[in-house]
């Protein structure tokens, strides 16, 4: 028996960095997201911050265990309707995905690499430290049903 999702209202305030909001079933929802985000006493952002290749945190592989067990289940769905009244959510960031519907696979991968870059001496006379600057690489795969 398949299954039916029934939202009354849906609110989403902010959806960045390689998010989604899906309405519907997928057959595949294949996401990544890397990010350099580099903290600094001033707010400069040069365009070009450094490659994400001289971090090793971007090129290594995931390491997915193997399934050495068979599992076996059964499902009894005795309503075939999921029924919501409201979501709110105040925001998605960095390769995530929130969907009404069905997946039958899901593959979501985020890298964040935090650096600073601040002047000891500016820390010693109590200087504070604005908001970080962000790159971000992004890149999102939905495959409709």
């Amino acid at each position: 028996m398949q299954r039916n999702s029934f939202v009354d209202t849906l609110r989403v305030k902010t959806v960045i960095f390689g998010s989604n909001v899906i309405v519907g079933d997928s057959e595949r929802i294949q996401m990544s997201a890397t990010v350099l985000a580099i903290q600094r006493q001033q707010e400069l952002y040069y365009g070009f911050e450094a490659p994400f290749q001289t971090f090793p945190i971007f090129s290594l592989a995931v390491p997915i265990p193997p399934v050495t067990e068979q599992i076996r289940f059964q499902v009894y769905q005795e309503n075939p309707v999921i029924k919501v009244s409201n979501v709110d959510i105040i925001g998605m960031s960095t390769s995530t995905v929130m969907q009404i519907g069905s997946t039958k696979s899901i593959a979501l991968e985020s890298r964040v690499h935090h650096t600073r870059q601040l002047d000891p001496n500016i820390l010693k006379l109590g200087g504070r430290v604005p908001p970080r600057t962000v790159a971000v690489s992004q890149e999102s795969n939905v495959m409709p049903d």
